[in-house]
């Protein structure tokens, strides 16, 4: 990432008392990748370019805002987007506030072991399930630390994004607590969402500690609600390891929900080729209590390419 600072001074003072200063990095990346789906092969690309920009009161607040120009990075056609600034953090000695649109819970956490970014595109749903469809919106979220421990609390006033702080429909809240323990590092983290009235509540624990010359990661969500076929739970566990220069992961997923299973297996591939370049490959494999193979889905998908960091 080129950093280019900008310094913003001698403004009017009829506008400020006086005057003030802001860091604007930009930021960039791109790919493209290649998947196969039992022989239906398709194209996906994307990237953007993002600012960052962060000054410092007087009372010594930082104060931090980004926005972006983007395409989805997973895409098979354009679909490219602006955003101008759509959230404030407000960073303090001890933590941090933010306030503002996608704000999202500390869910997902104990999935660990899925793992493809591309490859999964066109791969048949899994019947079994376990986690929460309202995760992020407009919100507030505070994180701080405690010694070694890591704690954040978030509450999304708003699922659809509308600002509507005391009578959204779809709201959630979580926390989450980070330590470190025996060698590894602890995770735990609860989320829950309300739909429309519909509620329910997903508990996730990770653990990640060097071993074998790599990392493990073990994994534990579990589900419980309204929605009878999200409740249950899932294990999860990856490692991941260097080959030369090069990055392989394989992780495995179970989900057990309302009395299916269904099993993920992915592995992925890394190796940087300089200049912030690098190319990739995943697999990814599902089975158990699965959806019918389509004529552009499948079971079994494979992906390949190239991304680009600038």
């Amino acid at each position: 990432m080129k950093k280019i600072a900008y310094m913003i001074a001698a403004l009017p003072l009829a506008l400020f008392a006086k005057s003030a200063s802001a860091d604007i990095s930009v930021s960039g990346s791109g790919s493209a990748a290649y998947t196969d789906a039992n022989g239906n092969g398709s194209a996906t690309y994307g990237g953007g370019v993002s600012f960052s920009m962060s000054t410092t009161t007087d009372g010594g607040v930082s104060i931090t805002a980004s926005s972006a120009i983007s395409n989805d990075a997973d895409s098979v056609q354009s679909s490219g987007a602006a955003s101008g600034v759509t959230a404030l953090t407000f960073g303090f000695a001890n933590g941090s506030i933010t306030i503002g649109g996608d704000v999202g819970t500390p869910d997902g956490v104990g999935k660990v072991g899925e793992l493809v970014a591309y490859a999964d595109d066109n791969q048949v749903a899994k019947t079994a399930v376990v986690g929460l469809t309202e995760d992020e919106g407009d919100g507030v979220s505070v994180s701080t630390s405690v010694g070694d421990m890591s704690l954040t609390a978030v509450y999304v006033y708003d699922g659809a994004g509308a600002g509507n702080v005391d009578g959204a429909a779809n709201t959630a809240s979580g926390a989450s607590l980070s330590m470190a323990l025996g060698g590894g590092t602890l995770t735990l983290a609860t989320a829950d969402e309300d739909v429309g009235g519909t509620n329910n509540t997903e508990v996730g624990v990770k653990y990640v500690m060097s071993a074998a010359g790599g990392t493990l990661s073990l994994g534990f969500t579990g589900t419980d609600g309204d929605t009878a076929g999200k409740e249950g739970e899932a294990i999860s566990a990856a490692f991941s390891t260097s080959l030369g220069a090069a990055t392989v992961a394989i992780g495995v997923t179970g989900h057990d929900a309302n009395n299916k299973t269904s099993n993920q297996t992915d592995v992925t591939l890394s190796s940087p080729l300089g200049g912030g370049a690098s190319i990739f490959a995943e697999y990814t494999n599902v089975s158990g209590d699965i959806s019918a193979a389509t004529a552009t889905t499948d079971s079994t998908v494979i992906a390949i390419g190239t991304s680009v960091s600038f």
